[in-house]
């Protein structure tokens, strides 16, 4: 291994661990299962965007410790339903793979490690996924426990912004992202058990495809 190799494999290595979110007053203690798995997606942006075989394997990494379960719930109006359409850890790997082609340490390691993900915990979400028309809005309905870390999160599949609205009883604003991107996370501790109203708004000029995440 070369000196110049250590820092960046000690990066992806920290980069692939389970990370703790600061305390806020809105952010539970512990980043879970949709925190980590938006997280891996834009970690996994971000190596292919620099071609950082190991940011890109680190990503891969944490996208294979999550398991989605897609549920039948829908939306108002209801949707066209879709596939998920975001990247797997498998098409993170192989990406990762084809980023170490000049590096033999990052392409030993990737193969490795992805030989290796069916020990790592998993995790699960459940998941909807829908396609969303030019200028729509969805409107859910999702119940959620009190004193339970909750987490909602939207990812899209990379072609339009979406905006994400989350209100509570007596439309209590919880979250609310209007960033020019398709993914958001909200993540919130409820005290008592309530139905929150989840919006999700098209702001682009051509239809595409979301994914609403909840563990």
């Amino acid at each position: 291994m070369t000196r110049s190799a250590i820092p960046a494999l000690a990066a992806a290595l920290l980069l692939a661990a389970p990370a703790t979110a600061q305390d806020s007053p809105s952010t539970p203690r512990d980043a879970g299962a949709v925190a980590q798995l938006l997280h891996a997606h834009a970690l996994f942006d971000l190596g292919l965007a620099r071609k950082d075989p190991l940011a890109t394997l680190a990503a891969a990494r944490l996208a294979a410790g999550i398991a989605a379960t897609d549920s039948d719930r829908s939306p108002s109006p209801p949707g066209d339903p879709v596939p998920a359409t975001y990247p797997t850890a498998e098409v993170m790997f192989t990406a990762a793979k084809a980023l170490a082609q000049e590096d033999d340490l990052a392409k030993d390691l990737a193969v490795r490690t992805e030989a290796e993900v069916a020990r790592i915990p998993t995790l699960t979400v459940i998941r909807t996924s829908r396609g969303i028309g030019a200028g729509q809005t969805h409107v859910w309905q999702i119940p959620f426990f009190a004193e339970a870390q909750s987490e909602l999160g939207l990812l899209g599949d990379g072609t339009a912004n979406l905006d994400l609205a989350v209100t509570g009883l007596d439309d209590t604003p919880l979250c609310l992202d209007t960033a020019p991107t398709d993914r958001a996370l909200c993540a919130f501790r409820l005290t008592e058990n309530a139905t929150l109203t989840i919006t999700v708004t098209n702001r682009s000029e051509a239809a595409a495809t979301y994914s609403l995440l909840t563990n």
